[in-house]
């Protein structure tokens, strides 16, 4: 109930945002980089070299069966997607991200492209193992013609830009990516009480308007004011509060980091006076009554292996984003894909398929970042 979702860093990027699980898997596990590799993986897909040029960029082209190929293993890599692939709009987003791919692959260091081939080593035998094992994907790669050459090629191609762009983070990068963090790490225990304004079907996933935003706020204030005239948390978040996972527990939650909460409920956490009850807060869910009564800021050195490499991560996204809002535009990419025909869309209006932008908002896989109740969802 306090926890939302937010478009990780990896998504913010228009032409890098489609392959963020593969990407975010990769980049965990990436720090160095290079051309070769364990194994040597490629960065070109063998065997595509006929087909009409769909894409011209500065110093490179793409073809009509070297895209085919790209598109038929992301639609195995990406099944969320398969209602939507074949929209043109859809399919040019995907011809960006993967000229954006090639560019960036291709200024991969050595070392990096040896990390990146080793990385693929261990997710095309995890790839291999799963596929063994299903024969729905089985039957996919069959009918698609792909190899498992060309598998690793695709991860290559992700791994490359990780590898390369990790490579170019610096301490001081990973310094300044952490101090806008610091709400994130933050280690709270608080109490508080939410005042929805919406309320879920746990049945059907709807959600169905509790009450206004003027009454929520009503209500908030109310609690808050009895807070303040000594009332009991207990007792108040059992009669006031709308999240099911502290209701029952004066609203308590222990040593949670803040990263687990909604933007604005995080930033309350960190910056409320502890041992005060503060001014209801405002989120997507509604309005939040919220007494900070313990808070541990953490230094960099404290955090898991795991968080520092989210933080890594953060300090990685600002190269690409970088790349895409200003190299990219440089790169004088121009796509030709053929046009669509009228049958493609209703009523011969290819308009009228569903955009990329509401796939996006739908089916895009993103991080979790929620502000009310660790064991709510």
């Amino acid at each position: 109930m306090l926890h939302s979702t937010r478009k990780s860093a990896w998504r913010r990027s228009a032409l890098l945002v489609i392959a963020a699980v593969l990407v975010m898997t990769v980049m965990a596990a990436c720090g160095n980089n290079s051309n070769g590799g364990s194994k040597g993986h490629s960065l070109e897909f063998k065997g595509v070299d006929g087909g009409d040029v769909v894409a011209t960029y500065k110093d490179g082209e793409v073809t009509q069966d070297e895209f085919d190929k790209y598109l038929d293993i992301f639609a195995v890599a990406q099944p969320s997607y398969a209602s939507i692939i074949e929209i043109p709009q859809f399919q040019e987003m995907i011809l960006q991200q993967y000229i954006s791919y090639k560019i960036l692959s291709a200024r991969a260091s050595e070392d990096a492209l040896k990390t990146a081939s080793a990385d693929v080593d261990e997710q095309l035998d995890q790839y291999k193992q799963y596929k063994e094992s299903d024969a729905d994907l089985q039957a996919q790669v069959k009918e698609k013609g792909i190899s498992d050459e060309d598998m690793a090629t695709f991860l290559m191609l992700t791994s490359a830009v990780v590898a390369h762009v990790n490579s170019l983070v610096t301490d001081e990068d990973i310094e300044k990516a952490f101090d806008g963090m610091t709400a994130d790490y933050a280690k709270t225990t608080f109490r508080h009480i939410l005042v929805a304004t919406t309320q879920q079907d746990q049945t059907t996933g709807e959600s169905k308007e509790l009450r206004t935003d003027e009454e929520a706020l009503a209500r908030a204030k109310e609690v808050k004011a009895k807070l303040d005239a000594g009332g009991s948390w207990d007792e108040l978040a059992k009669e006031y509060s709308d999240d099911p996972g502290s209701a029952d527990n004066g609203g308590q939650y222990e040593e949670q980091e803040g990263k687990s909460f909604v933007e604005e409920f995080k930033q309350a956490l960190l910056s409320q006076e502890l041992g005060k009850i503060g001014d209801p807060v405002q989120s997507d869910y509604g309005y939040h009554v919220i007494l900070v009564e313990k808070r541990d800021l953490q230094t960099y050195d404290q955090l898991s292996d795991d968080d520092k490499a989210e933080v890594k991560n953060a300090a990685a996204y600002t190269y690409l984003d970088d790349f895409t809002n200003n190299e990219m535009t440089d790169m004088d990419v121009n796509i030709t894909l053929p046009s669509p025909s009228p049958s493609e869309g209703a009523d011969g209006d290819a308009e009228a398929s569903p955009s990329p932008s509401d796939a996006e908002a739908t089916d895009t896989p993103a991080a979790t970042d929620a502000p009310v109740a660790p064991s709510a969802s």
